[in-house]
């Protein structure tokens, strides 16, 4: 397809390469087979499977290599070093099928997750999407960050429950002959956040820029081939997601550019992650937004029971910069469908709670329908220049979250289905003291259905009914509408 630039265009590509830096274009090697699937692959049944075949995909990991630089928390570039990590590329296997759109995702540090790709695959898969799941991680430290607490007990506590999944030591354990090459810069001593140790791979943002000029240049041989890529988008969950906000912050989105001047990145969605939990700034938007390009929010009720809590203000919803937060009541932090490969977390019976009703039953709806809604709603307003829905904040009483009297649920914020026509009343572990990381629920007793809704009929009809308003408000798509079932069954009336 021949590209044409207007005058202007030309002039605001000049003008941005003459402060932008172009960075080093690293190196794609397709990684040998080893006689097993790689990581974090949606071939392997579990909780990233897909049935790629059906939607005509493939999947294929390479060996990303380059020198990248290594940056502080508080933005000082140090040196430049060379790095070897991997990505896992999920595209069609017909270039023609492809929307020219590839969205990228850093794996958790715990099992090697790709939270977004788990949030978002159905979507991805039907409407032509490229993926790239990259590691950035670091050999084990002899005091590793990761795990600094309150207390040695704490600390303790946590390395057993996750010392086996975390690093590139992990990786290896899982498979020597696939992982043994990897490596990046890391010296904790030397790279603090706030008065911590930077858990954070010092080469993380310099990688992630690399990553993005790599799949939007041209090739003959690589990842993507063959494929005309125009958008990367950024979807960035949990932990990792710190990394793209200090990239953000730093002005990283202005100083590295496309040789043309153009944006490497052409959209931002991060989610349940409060950011400086792990140290440093506590902030929710960037101090350098980036121009043009929409940065999105996605807290879960945790999240944003957490800001609520410590009194954190949000920003307001804005067209310029293009700015988008969104609270989704009913939304837990962490689910069964969440975990990574030998990931496993307590029960409420595992940490004495078995016999308390508010921690006995978690919730497991399914958000990634809301998750998907305001993608394909980020991807329109890249697109086509259509703005995001503007939701409602959780409303605020004090530091606690106004809850409605009538069904114990949370005000305001996106409200899927099931917490407008809700049959349980959402919580989190900041209320009920569970001690876990999944959140709990507290389901309706039949007597309360009834009240509410008299029959399993007339709920399911409300819940169609709630169902249309989310279509409506742009957090649902009509083609997921026929998967979301109604939550309670004839059985609880």
């Amino acid at each position: 397809m021949q590209r044409t630039m207007t005058l202007g265009g030309l002039l605001l590509a000049l003008t941005s390469n003459a402060w932008a830096d172009v960075p080093r274009l690293p190196t794609a090697i397709a990684v040998p087979p080893s006689g097993q699937l790689p990581l974090s692959s949606a071939l392997r049944p579990g909780t990233e499977y897909s049935d790629l075949d059906q939607y005509g995909y493939t999947e294929q990991e390479f060996y990303l290599q380059g020198i990248a630089p290594a940056i502080t928390a508080t933005g000082e570039q140090r040196f430049d070093a060379p790095y070897t990590t991997r990505i896992l590329v999920r595209r069609p296997a017909d270039p023609a099928r492809f929307n020219g759109t590839v969205v990228i995702e850093p794996f958790s540090w715990f099992g090697e997750r790709g939270a977004g790709w788990i949030l978002t695959r159905d979507y991805l898969l039907r409407r032509g999407y490229a993926y790239v799941g990259y590691t950035l991680n670091t050999n084990q430290p002899r005091v590793d960050p990761k795990f600094i607490a309150d207390t040695p007990a704490a600390e303790a506590e946590q390395i057993a429950r996750y010392g086996r999944i975390v690093n590139f030591d992990f990786m290896r354990r899982f498979d020597y002959a696939r992982y043994a090459p990897l490596g990046t810069y890391y010296d904790p001593e030397h790279f603090s956040r706030g008065t911590v140790p930077d858990p954070f791979a010092p080469q993380s943002q310099g990688i992630a820029a690399q990553l993005a000029l790599l799949l939007k240049t041209p090739a003959t041989q690589g990842p993507l081939a063959g494929f005309d890529v125009q958008r990367v988008y950024v979807n960035s969950w949990a932990v990792t997601a710190q990394v793209w906000m200090d990239y953000l912050d730093q002005g990283r989105h202005q100083q590295w550019r496309l040789p043309d001047g153009r944006p490497l990145i052409d959209a931002y969605m991060t989610g349940r992650m409060a950011y400086g939990e792990v140290g440093g700034d506590v902030i929710r938007v960037p101090r350098q937004m980036p121009e043009g390009v929409p940065f999105v929010t996605v807290y879960s009720q945790s999240e944003t029971l957490h800001d609520v809590i410590e009194g954190i203000p949000l920003p307001p919803d804005t067209d310029s910069p293009q700015l988008r937060y969104y609270e989704v009541t009913g939304m837990p932090h962490l689910r069964l469908a969440d975990l990574g490969t030998e990931h496993t977390e307590p029960l409420a019976a595992d940490v004495g709670k078995g016999d308390d009703p508010r921690c006995q039953t978690l919730y497991d709806e399914p958000v990634e329908l809301v998750v998907s809604a305001l993608l394909d709603r980020m991807d329109r307003w890249v697109r086509d220049g259509t703005p995001m829905p503007k939701a409602p904040r959780v409303v605020r009483d004090g530091k606690a979250a106004a809850r409605a009297p009538a069904t114990g649920n949370l005000q305001g914020g996106v409200r899927p289905p099931w917490v407008q026509v809700p049959s349980a009343t959402y919580l989190t572990d900041q209320e009920t003291g569970c001690g876990l990381i999944y959140d709990t629920k507290v389901a309706y007793a039949k007597d309360v259905l009834g009240r509410h809704y008299a029959n399993f009929n007339r709920y399911a009809q409300k819940f169609e009914e709630a169902k249309a308003v989310s279509i409506q408000q742009g957090y649902l798509l009509p083609e997921d509408a026929a998967r979301l079932r109604p939550i309670a069954t004839p059985q609880d009336f």
